[in-house]
């Protein structure tokens, strides 16, 4: 397990509009007593916490996302910025500037743990469970499984026209409310920010870790992410139609066809990527979880 660093604590990068000097993000993660602190994800490699860290004597609830720098490769990435700390930093400013939702970051920071440093990642703790920790549990009404669903679809078109993600994993979408007819949701993995992404990759990759994840979401609730995105579309192409006279046909017919030539899309994606398992259960589950289709 990768315990944040308590040594030699350096600050790299800090949000400087925040009001706080970098060296009071050092002091704040020095005095966290991580036997208290609550261990959100443990991988090979990487740890993510949620601790209060006190920043000039106010108390905030935040996540810290640890990676060793233990290896040439990674170590050659900190000097050119390019750890996953310094890519998730970048994502975020980009989704916030397009207006999208995400954890605010606050503070890159450094140090060393058991002689190995480490880098460590600062940012809010969004309030709510994932989208695929909702669908395991079932814990929502079938209005809001449609509210959330077409949230997904709406999610992928707006971020494949304006800031891109390959990694639009259920598990890195956080409901932030479920409540219908617009439910919103956060991002909280923001390292694949900006590099190229199919619109249908996007959409494929939320269906691909349910199966992988053995929780299968309903037809009716796949199909309603998909209608989501190929509204968006339509609304686009009717908005260009109107700006430079071109004839488009956006019918119910046509809404129809494309609904479902792109879920056909989306399930041969989903059959032709091989086996699905995740390496790392995102649930945090032990063992081989049981199927859940519903």
């Amino acid at each position: 397990m990768l315990v944040p660093p308590t040594e030699g604590l350096k600050v790299a990068k800090y949000a400087s509009g925040a009001g706080y000097a970098p060296d009071q993000w050092a002091k704040a993660l020095a005095a966290v007593d991580w036997d208290r602190a609550e261990l959100l994800s443990d991988k090979p490699g990487s740890s993510v916490w949620r601790a209060e860290l006190v920043v000039q004597k106010r108390p905030m609830t935040l996540v810290i996302k640890c990676e060793p720098i233990n290896s040439l490769k990674r170590k050659i990435q900190k000097l050119i910025h390019k750890t996953h700390a310094h890519r998730h930093w970048r994502g975020a400013g980009l989704l916030i500037k397009h207006g999208f939702r995400t954890a605010e970051v606050k503070a890159i920071v450094y140090g060393r743990r058991d002689g190995v440093e480490v880098e460590c990642l600062i940012m809010e703790a969004l309030e709510g469970r994932t989208v695929l920790a909702h669908l395991a549990a079932g814990d929502l009404s079938v209005r809001e499984e449609h509210a959330v669903a077409r949230a997904c679809g709406r999610l992928v078109w707006e971020l494949y026209r304006k800031a891109p993600n390959p990694d639009l994993k259920l598990s890195n979408l956080v409901v932030l409310d479920a409540s219908p007819p617009r439910a919103r949701l956060g991002m909280i993995d923001c390292v694949g920010v900006g590099r190229r992404a199919d619109h249908m990759d996007m959409l494929a990759i939320q269906l691909i870790e349910s199966i992988g994840s053995r929780v299968i979401p309903r037809g009716t609730i796949c199909m309603r992410a998909v209608a989501a995105m190929v509204d968006h579309m339509l609304v686009e192409m009717r908005t260009a139609e109107l700006k430079g006279g071109l004839e488009v046909d956006t019918s119910s017919e046509v809404r129809r066809q494309g609904v479902r030539q792109f879920w056909e899309e989306i399930e041969l994606r989903a059959q032709s990527c091989g086996d699905p398992t995740p390496k790392h259960d995102p649930l945090g589950r032990a063992g081989s979880p049981p199927l859940r289709g519903r």
